[in-house]
């Protein structure tokens, strides 16, 4: 049995990126945030996807708890279309995260055991296929150090980015547990499966030493093909906890507005942050293209 023998058309993904790392809090729910509204901003109708369970994308575009997923779940438990948020921002729809999300586990094992485990990974495939054709620009986030609901994530997209920082537990254990969920889902489920490339996230701009230290070590668990950005997301601890404070919750892109309108306590790294995280959405889509020229 296929994806296809179960209803899945890849050809109808090609605009899904995932944002994958086998280790949490590498910025997969920053990028995902700031990338989905650069997108927006783009006038690409775009869709932002939670699959975590602290539901910590509403700190980042600010839509609040919402059902904390529940909606989410019972999507994945009927095997319906997904139900996102309308008009989080113009154009950018978001299916919230939450609590409820973590029944997704419960929801994988059920499936498998009663229809198998091709079926259970294709399960948000299968539930965001409807929706597809509303949208130019799907970002998923993907929850870490749970191999099944990555795997289902990657079973649901086309374009694979991977952030990272530079420590040995986000470049090492990390990435490889990833490398083994993407190797198994590229060659048993989704053939299209692609990784766009590698993020350095939170990490000094000048810091050209270590960046290609990073690439190295990236590249011996990926391949020696894995492609790594040239956008390097800054540091800002200052900027990013103000962006995702409860009176706050917004892409760096709007708290950069803010300050450059008069309002003194955004710091001045929000200018220089804001766009790094622009940057790196142009080039993914540019690198995303460019691929597919290719093919």
């Amino acid at each position: 049995m296929s994806a296809a023998d179960l209803g899945i058309d890849y050809g109808t993904f090609g605009n899904v990126f995932v944002l994958g790392n086998g280790k949490g809090g590498v910025g997969k729910t920053t990028l995902t945030g700031n990338m989905s509204a650069k997108a927006a901003r783009e006038k690409l109708k775009t869709l932002a996807i939670d699959v975590n369970g602290q539901g910590n994308l509403r700190r980042e575009l600010g839509y609040g708890k919402q059902d904390e997923g529940a909606a989410f779940a019972e999507s994945m438990r009927n095997g319906t279309a997904l139900v996102p948020i309308a008009g989080v921002r113009e154009n950018l729809d978001v299916v919230p995260g939450g609590k409820n999300v973590r029944e997704l586990n419960d929801i994988f094992i059920s499936l498998a055991t009663s229809q198998g485990p091709l079926a259970a990974f294709l399960r948000l495939a299968q539930c965001l296929q409807p929706i597809l054709p509303k949208y130019d620009a799907v970002f998923i986030d993907s929850p870490p150090e749970n191999p099944n609901l990555l795997i289902m994530c990657l079973a649901a997209a086309r374009w694979v980015i991977t952030p990272v920082k530079s420590d040995a537990a986000s470049l090492e254990d990390g990435l490889r547990d990833f490398a083994q969920s993407f190797s198994m889902v590229k060659g048993q489920i989704n053939p299209l499966l692609t990784l766009l490339g590698v993020v350095h996230f939170s990490s000094q701009r000048n810091a050209t030493n270590v960046h290609k230290d990073v690439e190295g070590r990236a590249k011996k668990i990926l391949g020696k093909v894995a492609h790594t950005f040239e956008t390097v997301i800054g540091q800002s601890e200052s900027t990013s906890k103000l962006a995702r404070e409860a009176s706050n919750s917004c892409p760096v892109f709007e708290l950069n507005q803010r300050r450059l309108a008069g309002d003194r306590t955004v710091p001045e790294a929000a200018g220089a942050l804001a766009e790094d995280h622009d940057n790196l959405t142009l080039e993914v889509f540019a690198r995303a293209q460019s691929l597919r020229s290719a093919a």
